[in-house]
């Protein structure tokens, strides 16, 4: 397709002989490649925060912990009777149906805690292992979340609950963090192309320099010569640049089919909205033959004022 487009232009510099005449190909297809890997890492990553916020925001866990081995009696040191795990998750579960910032709740089942569990203790963990009581609390909009693990807290003194608040922290920071290193490795990886770019335009002028000479005494104007440059890079450039793309995109649909196959309760499925697919190919390409005109544009220039 990128040569039927640019079969009919007629060159008066012989551009495609020399010194590396695919080296712009090559650093475009890489180009293209990497940013579009870095495009993809931040809808992942944004993916990932999704998930885990909206899973974790606006809720509360309650747990109540097994007895030891040394309580299993069910009885104090005084001789008096201890309250078993069902006695304080039935009295959490009255509290959370009448109070004012709890939407619903709910006692999830064994098969569910070992789900949860599962990712840290494997499948075959044994089927008797003490596993904790957990209570998924639902909160009612512009609940006050400290008041009601207060009042959890004051009527089962051995409850334990996690407002996820760190966790989310956590997960921000990361997630912001993976971000900024994504943006400074494309930012990397475009200067490099710059530069790359702009050094094969300035090697080829140097190779052809008598040609432009000519060109110069018979009348060719800069922009006309500086066309026949550009052409050529805008051409590399679209060659490399489908190549990165379609590498990429293969790239992307096998670590789809991968992460579709692994079972885990950590990681979204790698699954991209046709909206992003087309942000996916189209931004890449733009911006990589926006960079080629420009670069090829400005090297090109800054070499035939030398010869003014």
């Amino acid at each position: 397709m990128s040569g039927k487009l640019f079969r009919k232009y007629q060159y008066d510099i012989a551009l495609e002989k020399g010194v590396g005449p695919h080296l712009v190909a090559w650093v475009a297809a890489l180009m293209v490649f990497f940013v579009t890997l870095a495009l993809a890492a931040n809808f992942f990553l944004s993916a990932v925060t999704k998930t885990w916020v909206t899973g974790l925001s606006g809720t509360l866990t309650v747990e109540i912990r097994p007895p030891a081995a040394n309580e299993a009696s069910g009885k104090s040191p005084s001789g008096e009777a201890r309250e078993t795990p069902n006695d304080s998750v039935n009295k959490i579960l009255k509290l959370a149906r009448e109070h004012p910032a709890v939407a619903s709740a709910q006692l999830l089942d064994k098969k569910d805690v070992m789900r949860l569990v599962e990712p840290w203790l494997g499948r075959k963990m044994p089927g008797d292992i003490p596993l904790p009581a957990l209570i998924d609390v639902k909160l009612a909009p512009e609940a006050d979340a400290a008041k009601l693990q207060a009042d959890i807290q004051a009527l089962v003194p051995d409850a334990i609950v996690d407002s996820h608040a760190e966790t989310l922290d956590g997960v921000r920071r990361l997630v912001g963090t993976a971000r900024l290193f994504v943006l400074l490795l494309t930012g990397v990886i475009v200067a490099l192309a710059v530069v790359s770019i702009a050094g094969i335009v300035r090697a080829k002028f140097s190779i052809h320099r008598q040609e432009v000479e000519t060109l110069h005494l018979i009348g060719a104007s800069d922009e006309y010569i500086a066309r026949q440059f550009r052409h050529h890079t805008l051409r590399g450039t679209l060659k490399g640049a489908l190549l990165g793309l379609a590498c990429m995109i293969a790239a992307l649909l096998g670590a789809g089919y991968a992460t579709h196959t692994i079972d885990t309760a950590l990681l979204p499925h790698l699954r991209l909205m046709p909206l992003q697919w087309l942000e996916l190919i189209l931004s890449p390409v733009i911006a990589g033959t926006l960079i080629a005109h420009l670069t090829a544009q400005g090297a090109v220039m800054k070499e035939l004022e030398k010869l003014a």
